[in-house]
Order: structure tokens, then C-alpha cells, then sequence
């Protein structure tokens, strides 16, 4: 399970930014997880209060914000939304499509006290 590591440098990098700030503690860390980037999020939430233990993170709240998927059809320009990265464009029925977000993880905030 990859997630456990995920969230361990999630809570690493918060610690950091957060002392140097000179923050007690840390009340919420907020991310961008996108469709496609391979991280399950049930499993993320079962392992961050784990890998909160005895850092500045231990109450702290994650607050998971899910990217859909889009992609922009090469062929005749439609956008859409995707589920996986090989998608045809409802459109023109093109598989010739890059793929415009869903693929982020982003520590998007930490908020400390």
C-alpha cells in the first residue's frame, strides 16, 4: 500500500512548512488528488492519522479534494471527462486526446495554529 508512504511525506512536508512558520500545530492540510493519479483515497484517509502520530499534524484534519479527469479531444477540440487514459472523445470517437488534468497530487494548503 503506496498510500501509507503518500501520506508520511504529505505529513512530513506540512511539519516542515509549518515550523518554519513557527506553528504549534497543525489543524488541517488540505490536497488535490486527481482521477488518474493512482492514489485511492479511502486508503489515504485510513493512513493519515497514523502517519500524524507524534508530529505537529496528530489532530489534524484531511480535507481531500478530488480532480475529475478531463482531456481535450486532438481530433475536433471537444473537452470531456475521462475515467481512464485511454478514452474516446464522445464526439468524434477519436482516442487521439491529451489529457488536460487529473493526474495531480498537490499539498494544495496547511493551516496551523
Amino acid at each position: 500500500m503506496h498510500e501509507m508512504s503518500i501520506a508520511m511525506n504529505i505529513v512530513n512536508i506540512a511539519c516542515k512548512e509549518a515550523q518554519k512558520d513557527g506553528a504549534t500545530s497543525i489543524s488541517t492540510i488540505e490536497l488535490d488528488v486527481g482521477k488518474l493519479s493512482g492514489v485511492m483515497v479511502d486508503s489515504l484517509n485510513f493512513c493519515y492519522d497514523s502517519a500524524c502520530k507524534g508530529t505537529l499534524a496528530e489532530s489534524s484534519e484531511l480535507m481531500i479534494n478530488e480532480v475529475p479527469a478531463m482531456a481535450l479531444c486532438k481530433n475536433c477540440g471537444e473537452s470531456f471527462e475521462i475515467d481512464s487514459f485511454m478514452a474516446l472523445c464522445p464526439k468524434c470517437e477519436s482516442y487521439e486526446i491529451d489529457i488536460l488534468q487529473g493526474r495531480e497530487l498537490r499539498l494544495r494548503a496547511v493551516s496551523v495554529n
